[in-house]
């Protein structure tokens, strides 16, 4: 039996071609999760630098709200709300962000 085994060109444009917002989203907060960690060690060093502070800040934002697109999804939403799910987290962080930064120091 002679199987065909889906082979991706990751280095190259047409490697991502085709590739929907599920695995976007996917990969968006598997790398927030990764550079939490960095930046959690960052602020821990020094936790009164800005720039970490909203490092951190829109990380856990971004995190969070991929999460609860995932859970939303898994409770039964159809899958054709994985574009809208993944652009309203996008869209919350952001308007998440800019409300608590600019409350926090202004």
């Amino acid at each position: 039996m002679d199987e065909k085994v889906l082979k991706r060109a990751w280095t190259t444009t047409e490697g991502w071609r085709g590739t929907r917002a599920g695995m976007w989203a996917w990969l968006l907060q598997r790398a927030a999760a990764v550079a939490l960690l960095v930046v959690i060690g960052l602020h821990l060093a020094n936790p009164f630098l800005r720039p970490v502070q909203a490092a951190l800040l829109v990380l856990a934002l971004l995190h969070a709200l991929l999460g609860v697109r995932v859970l939303l999804l898994d409770l039964g939403l159809p899958l054709r709300w994985h574009r809208l799910l993944f652009m309203l987290a996008l869209a919350l962080t952001a308007a998440l962000f800019w409300a608590i930064w600019s409350w926090r120091w202004y």
